[in-house]
């Protein structure tokens, strides 16, 4: 039973690889989505890892980006254990702490080319602009879930950019072009892996649907001044 067992171990790790997507063909498909992409949204499951204390955390979620003139426009919401929404808006970047009825206001002006870099990473973004930033190296075919997919790793080229990542990862369905899982790592070696589902490519949602919408008698504040 044990050879039986490895026989067909091999015989299915044989076959994921005989099913994983060239690189070339992938870039190219997200070349074509990426001329196409006006706004996504999907439900997300994060976990955070911190390397200093070694713990890692689990929380769910759904964001709702879009592409727009001044910049990306939309909304990140986590549920429990610690419920907030991240607003993005052109050169501003709100937080909302529903629980202390609390927005937090940043300008995000001088990092405004970095913060839209990353947050349509994987979706709004062409394989040539990957190309052009990144090392890519193909990992191979992986299972995430029941779905069959393509890794990829991604290592920034521009001093700038490892100031913020060393390496990023996309789990990539076979024939698609938008990752079902990411996952950053940072030069503190913590690191946050994003799993979607109910991924949906421009859903033609109204634009209130990108407006963080606060309640009455919130509290404004400050942290940069």
């Amino acid at each position: 039973m044990r050879r039986l067992r490895n026989i067909l171990l091999v015989a299915f790790l044989l076959d994921a690889a005989a099913h994983a997507d060239t690189l070339d063909a992938i870039l190219a498909r997200m070349d074509r989505a990426a001329k196409e992409f006006k706004s996504v949204s999907a439900k997300m499951k994060r976990l955070e890892f911190t390397a200093v204390l070694n713990e890692s955390g689990e929380m769910n979620g759904e964001m709702r980006l879009k592409r727009d003139k001044g910049g990306t426009v939309g909304l990140v919401e986590f549920h429990d254990p610690d419920p907030r929404v991240i607003s993005f808006n052109g050169r501003q970047a709100r937080v909302y702490y529903p629980k202390a009825n609390t927005v937090e206001v940043y300008d995000a002006g001088k990092y405004k080319e970095t913060m839209d870099r990353f947050l349509l990473l994987g979706f709004g973004t062409s394989g040539a602009e990957l190309k052009k930033e990144y090392e890519i190296k193909q990992g191979g075919a992986e299972m995430v879930g029941s779905v069959q997919t393509t890794h990829l790793e991604l290592i920034p080229k521009s001093p700038d950019l490892k100031q913020y990542v060393t390496q990023i990862e996309f789990w990539i369905p076979d024939g698609q072009s938008n990752p079902i899982r990411e996952k950053v790592t940072q030069p503190s070696k913590n690191y946050s892996i994003v799993t979607y589902s109910d991924l949906k490519l421009n859903p033609g949602l109204p634009a209130s649907a990108f407006e963080l919408k606060l309640p009455p008698g919130v509290k404004i504040l400050h942290p940069q001044k």
